[in-house]
Order: structure tokens, then sequence, then C-alpha cells
């Protein structure tokens, strides 16, 4: 990877930020039109918990499809989703209302929202194949920024206006991303033309999903507990609102908490190509592991604002230091003949644990109360990390 912010690089940078931007939506957001349009604790949780499981399903079916059919551009499945997502928000503009074809609605706009981040790593680990001049961690770190700038924004336009300018501001996005889509494309195009054939075409047939579980047993049971993990991790994102508001905030200190949050995140992405050598990537994935475990006890012990801002500096070592090298950990240890499969299933896991973190965390913020929730979610969390960590020690016959 470059140390330089090149052409490919900056293009790279402009489909990540624009996808974060779109996931501070349905993330840090979610909880703030869903209320503002009526619905429950309990239903919000439902309506996110359906939106994750679609995209649970369509991200590693779409990522099987690719390793299948190497000729599919990444950019045209993107389109395709961004298509149905501006359709999707201006139905949920227009429609406000606690009812069922909103509830349909966000959880399609979840479904084709999702999986454009799975596309965007396998994309990643093209570009590098292809001897492409991009560094990752930079372009991911720009990815939190720009979750900072729109969730400081939404938290004040939301506070002054309404809800109502969230589905515009998806709209905006959506826009940023197809830009920069077109652009990543002609990037990946270029490089790849220049690729001996020898190198383009002998990628063998990839595996099923079956067949992926067998030859890669170790990565599987990592990414078993890290289902587990984002359960925890989700308690805090999709309820964001709520341990804010326990802690006697509103919705513009929530948006300053998101956007901390983030900016947090980016020296560990940054620098993420400098990190001491003498630890391997899987060294610092399984300490990352650990930290999630730190970071959610530390959310639910906060007895205030300034120290639940102090606690999101776990963030870091957590969730951030996992996000930027889980593409090249999985590049490492999974064959090139299943990378996209390998790259979807890792954000899918992230997704599954979302999912359940909706349907789990709905019902006990209504019954237990925040903390005990909070703590209930530090306990899952150690045991996700436990079997993850377990994972990264097995081996992967598929690699070989």
């Amino acid at each position: 990877m470059k140390k330089t912010v090149t052409p490919v690089t900056f293009h790279y940078m402009i489909i990540t930020g624009a996808f974060w931007m779109s996931f501070c939506l349905i993330s840090s957001y979610a909880a703030v039109y869903l209320q503002g349009a009526g619905y429950n604790n309990r239903e919000l949780g439902l309506i996110m918990a359906a939106g994750s499981v679609g995209a649970a399903l369509l991200s590693p079916l779409l990522g099987s499809w690719i390793d299948r059919n190497r000729r599919i551009r990444h950019a045209g499945v993107v389109y395709v989703l961004l298509i149905i997502q501006t359709a999707l928000l201006l139905a949920l503009r227009f429609n406000p209302a606690r009812n069922v074809f909103s509830a349909v609605c966000y959880a399609l706009y979840m479904t084709a929202l999702l999986p454009v981040n799975a596309m965007n790593l396998d994309l990643c680990v093209r570009l590098e194949h292809a001897r492409a001049p991009l560094n990752f961690g930079l372009a991911r770190s720009m990815g939190s920024f720009a979750f900072v700038i729109i969730s400081t924004l939404l938290g004040v336009l939301t506070e002054r206006f309404s809800f109502l300018v969230l589905p515009w501001a998806g709209i905006v996005v959506v826009a940023l991303q197809a830009a920069g889509n077109l652009l990543i494309d002609r990037d990946l195009r270029k490089y790849e033309a220049s690729m001996p054939p020898e190198a383009s075409s002998a990628v063998e047939k990839s595996a099923s999903l079956a067949a992926f579980v067998r030859e890669n047993p170790g990565f599987s049971i990592m990414l078993l507990g890290t289902i587990l993990i984002y359960i925890a991790h989700n308690m805090d994102g999709n309820f964001l609102i709520n341990l804010i508001e326990n802690l006697g905030g509103g919705t513009a200190i929530m948006g300053y908490v998101a956007a901390f949050t983030a900016i947090v995140e980016v020296p560990v992405m940054m620098f993420s190509s400098r990190l001491p050598k003498r630890w391997s990537t899987a060294d610092y994935i399984r300490l990352s592991f650990v930290f999630f475990v730190l970071k959610t006890l530390a959310y639910a012990l906060a007895p205030n604002i300034p120290l639940f801002f102090a606690a999101r500096t776990l963030q870091a070592p957590s969730y951030a230091l996992y996000t930027v090298l889980i593409v090249s950990y999985a590049d490492s240890v999974v064959a090139r003949k299943d990378s996209a499969k390998a790259q979807s299933l890792a954000f899918a896991v992230t997704t599954v644990g979302s999912v359940l973190s909706s349907l789990l965390g709905g019902q006990l913020f209504d019954t237990m109360g925040v903390r005990n929730t909070m703590l209930t979610a530090s306990g899952i969390c150690a045991v996700g990390a436990a079997i993850a960590v377990y994972g990264t020690l097995r081996r992967n016959r598929g690699k070989a």
C-alpha cells in the first residue's frame, strides 16, 4: 500500500466516506427517524432486525455471485443498490408514518444499503491484486471523518427542524456514492488492463458456502464469535439515543458523541500501515476483541456525559482496529477464489449481530433499563471475544 494520496486512494475515499455517511443514517439516526414517525423501542428493534436480516442474506449472495462471475463489475451491482435506496428514501420522506408501508420501506432501505460496504471491501482486494496504489487505512479513516461531519450536522438539523431532514440527507449521500463509484470503477479497469493475462485468468473456481466453511474452519469460528461481539457493539450503536437520554442528554449531544467516537477511530485507521511489525495482523485482531469487551463495559458504567465521552476513546483499539485490519486478515487466510465471499461474510456477520442486537436490545431497554442492558451486553461480548480469539488460532485449509 502506498502512503501518498494517489487518485485511486482519493476515489476510494469518496465511496468509503459516502457509505459511512449512509451508515450513520441507519445506525445513529435510525432511532431518531423511527421514533419521530411514532415507533417505540420494540418496533424499532424489529424493523432494524428485518433490514439487517435482509442485508445479511443479500451480502454473501452478491459476494458468491461475483466470485462465480468475475466479469461482473462491482460498479454495476452498486448502482442497482443505490437506485433502490433512492426510491425507498423518497417513500420514507413522503410517508413518515407508523404503518406497515413505512416499516417495510425502512427495512428494505437497510437491506439495499449495507451490502454496499461488502462490495467496497472486495473492490479493495481487487485493486490491490491489480497493483493499484491504494492506501486502504487512509481511505477508511476518511470514512470516519465523513461520519463525524454528517453526525454532527444531522444532530443540529434534526433538533432545529425535524427528523424529516434524514431522508433528504440520504439522497444527497447516494448521489455522492454514485459519483465515487464511477471514478473507482475507471481506476479498476485501468489497472486490470495492465495486468498480465495469466494473472487475471488464474483464479480458481469459487467454493460453495458449505465448502468455504470446511476449508476455512478457523475463519468461520472467528466469524461466529464476531456475531456475539457485534450484538454488544450494536446495543450502543442502534440505541445510542437511549444511552444519551439516560445520562441527561438529547439529540444534539448524541450527534456530538457519535462524531467524537468517529474522530477517535481516525488515527488508528490512518496509521494502520505503521503499526509495530513485531505483532502480526492476527495478533492485532485478537487485541481488538479484548478491547470490544472493555469498551462495552465502560459504556455500561459511565455515570455522566463527560465520562461517557471518555469511554468512547476505547472505540480506537476495538472497532477501528478490527475494521481496518479485517480486510487484509481475510485476504491473508482465505484463498483468492473466495475473496468476495470472505469479505461479504466478514461484513454480513456484523450485520447479523445488528439483527440480534435489534431484537434483543429493544426488549431489554424497555424492561431492564439502560445500565442492566449494557452490562448484559458486556457478558455477551466477552463470550464472543473468547470464541473469536480461538478461531484466529485455528488453521485454515483453503489458503493452502
